[in-house]
């Protein structure tokens, strides 16, 4: 229906569990995966074997999810290094997309230095995913680095649309004070990926997501208008790549993922079913 593809977050099945995690998802209409940067140190020695791993489940790698320390100067010709590396391997694994996000926590607003330092890190970390034919996705965290829609805008017009594009997280959104809506309609034009992910909206829990199960809420129960993100992309003619990420929820990774999946596929009119 729409020139929109829909992909699977393997990190909650943890390191260990790509196989597995492969298996339950394949059962699923996925057009492919999002994997943790970690796949690279596992697989890069044997690529052919992750190839071969996708192919036979009949899965693509729809994008890699890598943290870095875009404040750390000293380490940044490494850090840069390390996410060129990531590349080259999502490149020959048949990814179009690198993603980055900041790895710390971090009170209070950036100084003017600081922004410069972040944005000139990612662009240098574009230029090297261009030289695999790869685009760099930035996803804003919310209480780490750029993450509020304010800075987030800010960051789009200091760097270049060529080589710094977006990855938004729904929940990150929440979590920054404002809606995924809002945070679209400013940003679409540099939107790669949309992470689907929810976040607690309740009074006895705190709105605050982590990798511990029970954190988050079963998808589609949360604080996140689902409903209104699918209107808004179906109306703004969104093209690109949606993950879903059940990371945090309470139940088993596949049974998360099967309510997940089956929730869009009922209510987001994004996909034919």
């Amino acid at each position: 229906m729409f020139d929109i593809k829909i992909a699977c977050y393997t990190a909650p099945w943890g390191p260990a569990g790509l196989v597995d995690a492969l298996s339950t998802i394949s059962e699923f209409s996925f057009d492919g995966i999002e994997c943790p940067s970690s796949v690279v140190t596992s697989y890069e020695d044997r690529l052919h074997v992750f190839q071969e791993i996708l192919e036979t489940q009949g899965l693509n790698i729809a994008n890699l999810l890598q943290q870095i320390d875009l404040l750390d100067t000293e380490n940044a010709d490494i850090q840069v290094e390390r996410a060129a590396n990531a590349a080259r391997f999502a490149a020959a694994a048949g990814s179009n997309t690198l993603t980055v996000c900041h790895e710390k926590l971090r009170d209070g607003e950036l100084t003017d230095e600081e922004f410069a330092t972040a944005g000139a890190i990612l662009e240098e970390i574009g230029e090297r995913c261009h030289e695999h034919n790869i685009e760099l996705c930035y996803l804003p965290r919310a209480g780490r680095l750029i993450g509020n829609e304010k800075d987030i805008i800010r960051l789009m017009s200091s760097t270049s649309p060529d080589l710094v594009k977006l990855a938004l997280d729904t929940a990150e959104a929440v979590l920054s004070k404002t809606t995924p809506q809002k945070m679209i309609k400013s940003t679409l034009e540099r939107i790669k990926v949309i992470r689907f992910r929810d976040v607690s909206g309740s009074k006895r829990r705190s709105k605050s997501t982590s990798e511990d199960p029970g954190s988050t809420p079963q998808f589609g129960r949360g604080a996140v208008n689902f409903d209104a993100v699918c209107k808004l992309l179906i109306t703004s003619g969104y093209k690109g790549w949606i993950t879903l990420d059940v990371t945090g929820e309470a139940h088993e990774p596949g049974e998360a993922v099967y309510h997940g999946y089956r929730y869009l596929m009922r209510h987001s009119g994004l996909f034919d079913v």
